[in-house]
């Protein structure tokens, strides 16, 4: 081997050399980066399953109704509101959300039961009697839409007096005895959450968007959800009396000038009996026309078992 080839065998031995060392910083290289990459897929991985966590169990503001851990209870969520007889009055009703977990509404629903009474204090004797009328414990409408007498006339031939022929009792006349149904509301209703004071609606909802038809509920454009501790708020807006002493035709008796009275115009159906008396120019019968209102959702409640995270 000559000194020429010699040379050359060292450059290529060196040349070999500074390759491997290359390769292996390349090689060092890879690894720190592969090694990075693999740290950032596993923050992100466990990222992936905090957010898939949280979505479940967590922030109310990112999960879904449906992945809200529990059981489903069908559920009314109601409050009862007395109507006083003669007020017009905003009647107010709140319910609490309990801590067994969120409800959910899925329509809303409102009702009106009767509380009728009379009480007739005699002109001669000063005794008082009391008594319910035939309304008391029933139910009636929550809106005059529906009511399918309205307008219709009343015949004399209901008022005819009774056989054999003396009917005292008949002192109600066709003109004053109303066709529309006794112990019937008309109402706007403003319903809030009182936390937030959120409203449901930019102005007070008539009572007949509270129910379709004569009773059926109302379903809500969407489900609507309420966490443990919240505050719903009604308010009731009676835009009329119930069996206002108003609207109505009076004092037309010939045996009695004073008589019928003005209030009597639902006396026929709740079967309050006021025949003329000689002399007597205020009315013997106070009518009270109480009622109370039920209104509330229709939905589920969300019970929360033990163990599994809590939700909303």
């Amino acid at each position: 081997m000559n000194q020429i080839d010699l040379r050359q065998l060292v450059a290529t031995a060196n040349y070999a050399a500074r390759e491997a060392r290359s390769l292996a910083a390349k090689n060092d290289a890879l690894t720190s980066e592969l090694t990075s990459i693999r740290k950032g897929f596993d923050e992100m991985q466990g990222l992936l399953s905090r957010l898939q966590a949280q979505s479940r169990y967590g922030d109310p503001g990112i999960q879904r109704v449906e992945n809200i851990p529990g059981r489903r209870i069908p559920f009314d969520m109601l409050v009862d509101i007395a109507i006083p007889s003669g007020s017009t009055a905003v009647r107010q009703g709140s319910i609490t959300i309990n801590q067994e977990g969120p409800f959910v509404a899925v329509a809303r629903s409102f009702h009106l039961v009767s509380a009728y009474e009379a009480v007739r204090t005699d002109p001669d004797t000063q005794a008082v009697t009391r008594f319910q009328g035939r309304s008391y414990g029933r139910y009636r409408p929550i809106h005059s839409a529906w009511d399918l007498n309205d307008g219709h006339p009343v015949f004399a031939t209901w008022m005819a007096e009774a056989f054999p022929g003396t009917g005292n009792g008949h002192t109600i006349n066709p003109s004053n005895t109303s066709s529309f149904r006794s112990m019937q509301g008309d109402f706007r209703v403003k319903f809030t959450e009182a936390g937030s004071s959120f409203p449901r609606s930019n102005l007070e909802v008539p009572s007949p968007m509270w129910t379709k038809a004569i009773n059926e509920p109302w379903d809500l454009g969407a489900l609507d959800v309420f966490e443990r501790g919240e505050v719903l708020k009604f308010e009731l807006l009676p835009l009329h009396t119930s069996n206002p002493p108003a609207g109505n035709v009076a004092q037309f008796a010939t045996a009695n000038a004073n008589y019928p009275f003005i209030g009597s115009q639902y006396d026929a159906v709740e079967g309050v009996l006021d025949p003329v008396i000689d002399d007597v120019e205020t009315d013997p019968v106070e009518r009270q026309a109480n009622a109370v209102a039920t209104i509330g959702f229709h939905g589920f409640l969300i019970q929360s078992s033990p163990g599994i995270p809590q939700g909303l």
